[in-house]
């Protein structure tokens, strides 16, 4: 994910993985969820309990999307690129 400024700092990768938290629901099946800062933006890593990786990708770009969407605390000002 890339912020539209600055350098991204650590709490604003907490807070990123806090809303992801916040908006996850059983049916999601997150099961971990890691943030690091770059120069560039912050990578998360989501890990996705399905049945096949196909089910996993489309879960977690669902949760990703629908979190960044909500417009809540620490999610403003994302672009969102998906490596698989």
């Amino acid at each position: 994910m890339q912020t539209g400024g600055a350098a991204p700092t650590d709490s604003q990768a907490h807070a990123l993985v806090d809303a992801l938290w916040a908006h996850a629901t059983p049916d999601c099946g997150m099961e971990h969820v890691r943030a690091r800062t770059s120069p560039v933006g912050i990578g998360i890593v989501l890990f996705i309990r399905a049945a096949r990786t196909d089910i996993a990708q489309a879960k977690a770009r669902r949760l990703v999307v629908d979190t960044l969407a909500s417009g809540g605390t620490g999610v403003h000002g994302y672009s969102i690129t998906f490596h698989h």
